[in-house]
Order: structure tokens, then C-alpha cells, then sequence
């Protein structure tokens, strides 16, 4: 087993790996810009998820307008965001020092922020992987500190006998795997499961990267995505889309309905959308717009306070027997980031 720092499959700051400024259709991430609302590389690449159902944020907004603010982060085209490592990086960025967006990290035995999943993690003496049965399935349970919207995706790439820094994004694409969708399920802080019926999931495979590759929407919604507005070294009164006078001096209204277009110039911090307390089950109001409700009462928010998310994945039944790595990637939607975990398994 690795470094528990990434294994738990829980994306969070202080326990996961995660890469930062990562748009759709760039060629790297940039890693600073976490909540930059923007064609970050200029080269246009269009959202291949345009009905508004596949969102888990900002649903009222016409596709691919200027209020449409989340259209170049990950989850808007899943799979095709860059990302700095297949493993991700300890507190999102090659820096000792902590970054943007809550880009902490807790120094460990295992890591230290600014660390290379691939370079640092170990095997722990004495652990033995668990085995899995070819053509069988996998459980995993998943859970989340700050919820930025979007969803994710299972994949393997067998163990490489040199080195796991050998382990690649390329190599993990190419071996996606299938959920089994009725066994989608809340996990709650005591332990029981609260299965989701198929209204209350969200599975999308067109429009993925690797093509045809199935990704899960996160079923628990979001609120208060962040600080609204925040403006960068270039933004004046008189720039597109500017931070208002009562944002930059008070913050974000706590209000529904108060997305607008972000602005453009570098530094600017947005999330203006689903700005909310709570869930409310007519915060959606444009006609032919899905709603997004809580699957369950407390089963939404920023913070998760102990639920998580059970899924069971299918092992394809042609691979080679032997050691392999499963990995995890969490597409955001709020934010231009990429979450990453990795667990060594054994497939027999």
C-alpha cells in the first residue's frame, strides 16, 4: 500500500493530491489559478457537456454565454484538463509554501507540501494489497472537505516493473472503468448506506475523455463556492465584468440568481454562482432547466462532515492477472482544478 496521503481517495487539501489551474483544451496547468473563470491558453476549446442536466452548479445560465462563468474548467469537458501529475501534488503546486485556494498541506512521514505523488509514494512494509477477481468489481467509499461541484471517474494502470514514477495520465486513460449505477450510494458518518435510485444519479459518457468513458457528477450539491469576487492586480472599475464596489468591500450577497460573467484579467478570483446556505428546491427558476435537489437531508454543501460516496466499479474481465494501480480523478467544476488519488491493488 501507499502513502495514506493519497490512498483514501478523500479530496482534500491536507490528504490527497490535487493539480491547480488546470482549463479545458491547455496543454498544462498553469499552477496558481484555482478559481480563474477563463480560456486560460486562448486556443477556444468549447464544453462538450452543454445541457445544463450533466451540471452540478450555475443551471440557469444559457451554455456557452458570458454567465455561463464555469465553461473552461474540468468537469465541463471531463477527462481533457491537463494535470501536473497522475497521482497529483501534495497541496496542489510544486511549492514548499502554501498557494491559492486553500493550497495547504500537513506535513507527514510520507510527504510535505509541494510533493510528486508519483516521486514520493512508498510501499508501507508489512501491508499486503488487496485482491480483486478479473471480471469482478470493486467497492470504494470517497469523501470530500470542499465541495467544488463537477464529478469523477475510475480508471487502473498496471503496475510498471521500473518504477512508479513511470505511473502516467496516458497509461490510466487507457484502462477506464464502468460503474455499476444502481449501486451508487451516500455513506453516512455512522456507517450505513443510503442507496440512490436512478433520479437521484447522474452518469455521463459522451463527450469524455477517453472517449466513451463513463464519469459519475458528484449526487451531493454544493453551496458557497467562495468568495464571489475577488479582484486581481488588473482589474478597474472600468474592466469587463469588474468586482462590484460592495464585493470587494463586504463580499458576496448570499443570495440565489446572482451569477454574472466573471472578469478576465489575470489574478481575478471568481465564483459568483450558487453562492447559497443551503439547498434550496427552486433555486433553478429558467424553464426546462433540471433541478438539482439533496439526495437526502444533510447530504449537501461545501463541507460534508463525515458522509461520503459509495460506488462499485466493474474490473474488466481481459487484463492481465497482476499488480496494478487504481486511480481516481475528480474533476472540478467551480474551480480549475484536478483531484488525483492512488491505491495499489491485485487483480487475479
Amino acid at each position: 500500500m501507499f502513502s495514506s496521503t493519497w490512498l483514501t481517495l478523500l479530496p482534500d487539501p491536507s490528504i490527497a493530491g490535487y493539480s491547480q489551474g488546470c482549463f479545458i483544451g491547455c496543454d498544462e496547468c498553469d499552477n496558481k489559478s484555482g478559481r480563474r473563470q477563463t480560456d486560460l491558453c486562448g486556443n477556444g476549446k468549447e464544453q462538450t457537456l452543454t445541457n445544463p442536466k450533466y451540471w452540478s452548479v450555475n443551471r440557469d445560465a444559457i451554455p456557452g454565454s458570458p454567465e455561463d462563468v464555469y465553461k473552461h474548467n474540468p468537469w465541463r469537458a471531463p477527462g481533457n484538463a491537463p494535470i501536473m501529475d497522475a497521482c497529483g501534488l501534495a497541496g496542489g503546486t510544486y511549492l514548499r509554501t502554501p498557494g491559492a485556494e486553500a493550497g495547504d498541506f500537513t506535513k507527514t512521514i510520507y510527504a510535505q507540501h509541494g510533493d510528486v505523488g508519483t516521486e514520493v509514494l512508498k510501499p508501507l512494509p508489512g501491508y499486503t494489497a488487496p485482491t480483486y477477481k478479473l471480471g469482478g468489481t470493486i467497492e470504494t467509499t470517497w469523501s470530500i472537505r470542499n465541495n467544488h461541484g463537477g464529478g469523477y471517474s475510475y480508471r487502473l494502470c498496471p503496475l510498471p516493473e521500473g518504477n512508479f514514477t513511470d505511473l502516467t495520465e496516458t497509461c490510466f486513460q487507457a484502462h477506464p472503468l464502468d460503474f455499476v449505477e444502481d449501486e451508487q450510494a451516500i455513506v453516512f458518518p455512522n456507517g450505513t448506506l443510503f442507496k440512490l435510485s436512478a433520479e437521484q444519479t447522474t452518469f455521463v459518457s459522451e463527450g469524455t475523455s477517453p472517449p466513451g468513458s463513463t464519469w459519475s457528477m458528484i449526487p451531493m450539491p454544493p453551496t458557497l463556492l467562495g468568495p464571489c469576487c475577488l479582484a486581481g492586480p488588473n482589474d478597474t472599475a472600468t474592466t469587463p465584468n469588474a468586482c462590484t464596489a460592495q464585493e470587494r468591500s463586504v463580499g458576496c450577497p448570499v443570495r440565489p440568481g446572482n451569477c454574472m460573467a466573471c472578469p478576465e484579467t489575470p489574478g481575478s478570483d471568481c465564483s459568483r454562482c450558487d453562492q447559497v446556505q443551503s439547498i434550496m428546491a427552486d433555486r433553478y427558476k429558467r424553464p426546462g432547466v433540471p433541478q438539482f435537489p439533496e439526495p437526502c437531508p444533510g447530504c449537501s454543501g461545501v463541507s460534508w462532515n463525515g458522509y461520503g460516496v459509495r460506488d462499485v466499479v466493474k474490473v474488466p474481465a481481459d487484463l492481465p492477472a497482476g499488480k496494478y494501480i487504481l486511480g481516481f480523478r475528480y474533476d472540478c467544476e467551480a474551480t480549475a482544478q484536478v483531484w488525483s488519488s492512488c491505491a495499489d491493488i491485485v487483480l487475479e
